[in-house]
């Protein structure tokens, strides 16, 4: 099944969950924020498996000054 994360296509198993994705995908454990489909999803719910057509924006955190 096809799920968006930050506006690229991704193909993900039907029993894929939102933090297996990230990790698949190489995000950090930390200092990530997750929306799905325009609601911030808190990381206790990131077991959440999801589902065909699912649209996510993840954003890192980024140290500087």
């Amino acid at each position: 099944m096809i799920v968006v994360v930050n506006e690229q296509k991704v193909d993900v198993d039907e029993r894929t969950t939102v933090a297996a994705l990230l990790e698949s995908l190489g995000y950090p454990d930390r200092g990530v924020a997750v929306a799905m489909d325009d609601a911030v999803l808190p990381r206790s719910n990131w077991t959440t498996t999801l589902f065909d057509g699912a649209r996510l924006e993840v954003v890192t955190a980024v140290q500087g000054g």
